[in-house]
């Protein structure tokens, strides 16, 4: 995963096989090769911290819906999805993917010293 989250735009299959994760954890190593800044950027701090503190894998909807990937496709779909993808990437047609817009209640967890506080402690 740490590798696809350094990726402009990401696709994953919708698969029974497919899940997304940081199996490092389980092992006691924290996620290497900026997983914990990269993650944390781009599914916010509560979603980062589930998934790093866990090790807890994400099937493919759920990670549509947390903005870990861009688009979920079938298996049989996936490369000429793909290369429609980074053709369109290429070309400006397709939007490179950025950080999710956090909801109200995110942000102020996230992005203020009372819901940080609140965070921490649960945690």
């Amino acid at each position: 995963l740490e590798w696809a989250l350094w990726c402009d735009y990401r696709i994953c299959t919708d698969g029974d096989k497919t899940k997304m994760g940081l199996p490092e954890v389980k092992l006691g190593l924290l996620p290497g090769f900026g997983g914990t800044v990269n993650l944390t950027d781009l599914v916010g701090v509560q979603g980062a911290m589930d998934m790093m503190l866990t090790g807890k894998d994400v099937r493919p909807r759920k990670a549509k819906k947390m903005g870990l990937v861009d688009m979920v496709v079938s298996a049989p779909a996936l490369e000429k999805v793909a290369i429609a993808a980074a053709e369109g990437l290429a070309d400006g047609s397709v939007q490179k993917s950025g950080p999710k817009k956090k909801s109200l209640m995110n942000r102020f967890i996230e992005d203020t010293p009372p819901g940080r506080h609140l965070m921490w402690k649960k945690i």
